[in-house]
């Protein structure tokens, strides 16, 4: 009988070769096939836990959208009032992974990678927003901000992963900072205690 356990760690196992390759060539000479004979499974078997190479990329999209609700979980007391050192350890976290970012932004449904990073932020939002006792909320108000804050965010992380060393890490953590501030403040500027 398959556990849920097994299922995390045979999907850990599929995400770090997908990744693996993704440092080796680009994402869209990865083939299923290929993928399949480097973790030694068959088609198959692989299926029974993706359907196809960009769920893999999504799931992986998910994984790193965790791991930074967490950063920001760890650090929410902190946060307003240190943005940029919440900024570092997120940077840390992505620094490696501009390859991996490059291609889910492009390999996948646009939109798609959109819904999750507005999922991602909506989900910050909400914690800030619960953190800070707010009980007057205009809901669509806020909505048209986190999607507007989500694009700005989507191209943010587009043109880094796109740029070939072009974008400094200083550039990068000046761009977050200041995309994290005015996020803050409009949320704010909408919340009442």
């Amino acid at each position: 009988m398959t556990t849920l356990s097994d299922n995390v760690e045979v999907k850990n196992k599929i995400k770090s070769e997908l990744y693996q390759c993704i440092l080796e060539m680009p994402y869209k000479k990865i083939t299923v096939k290929m993928l399949v004979a480097r973790l030694g499974m068959s088609r198959q078997n692989l299926y029974r836990y993706y359907v196809s190479k960009n769920e893999i990329l999504l799931d992986m999209l998910d994984s790193t959208l965790e791991t930074t609700y967490q950063i920001v979980e760890l650090n929410l007391k902190e946060f307003e009032s240190n943005v940029e050192m919440v900024v570092l350890n997120i940077q840390d976290m992505i620094g490696g992974k501009r390859e991996l970012i490059n291609d889910i932004m492009f390999a996948s449904n646009e939109a798609l990678v959109f819904s999750h990073l507005k999922s991602f932020v909506r989900r910050v939002v909400g914690r800030i927003l619960r953190e800070g006792d707010y009980t007057s909320i205009d809901h669509d108000y806020m909505d048209v901000v986190i999607s507007q804050y989500t694009g700005s965010g989507f191209y943010l992380l587009k043109e880094w992963a796109q740029s070939s060393g072009d974008v400094s890490p200083e550039k990068l953590r000046k761009s977050m900072v200041v995309y994290i501030e005015s996020l803050f403040q409009a949320v704010y500027d909408n919340a009442h205690r």
